[in-house]
């Protein structure tokens, strides 16, 4: 793999891992702190806790193929907005897809009320990382980009 390629992905992990987990851990802990009371916590994990494992899981793939797909953005000479609402599409669309793939094999009943709130996750999650982490994670990548590679500096300070 292509050493620019890498440092994409990488990047992508070491930006978006952290803030999506903290955000999946924030959002299953905020009525707990804001309450005082577990129930909402306790019927969160109950509804989607499968789910939200398989959402955590699909997210780490999800970098990845943002990653890489950010990656080819930038290098064909995409915009970084472009790119960067194309990785969080991907990215969310993974993510959430995988979330109501688990919904719809374990649950019997009400399934698309259910589903109702990861797709407005999914719209709302793709809008908001579009214009912050989406972002800076573009941006990074087309600097690593821009960055001439090892070889062109050596020939440039030899001539």
């Amino acid at each position: 793999m292509e050493k620019k390629l890498k440092q994409s992905i990488l990047t992508s992990y070491l930006i978006g891992a952290p803030i999506g987990i903290l955000t999946i851990i924030a959002t299953i802990w905020i009525p707990l702190l804001l309450t005082g009371e577990g129930l909402l916590t306790i019927v969160i994990l109950g509804t989607y806790g499968i789910s939200t494992i398989g959402l955590v899981i699909a997210f780490l793939i999800a970098l990845w193929v943002g990653g890489k797909l950010a990656y080819q953005n930038i290098k064909s000479g995409k915009s970084i907005l472009l790119t960067s609402f194309k990785y969080s599409t991907i990215v969310n669309l993974i993510i959430w897809t995988t979330f109501c793939v688990i919904i719809g094999l374990t649950v019997t009943e009400e399934r698309f009320l259910m589903m109702i709130p990861p797709i407005i996750a999914f719209v709302v999650c793709t809008v908001l990382t579009t214009f912050s982490i989406g972002l800076v994670i573009s941006y990074l990548i087309k600097r690593i980009n821009n960055k001439p590679t090892e070889l062109k500096n050596t020939v440039a300070n030899n001539v």
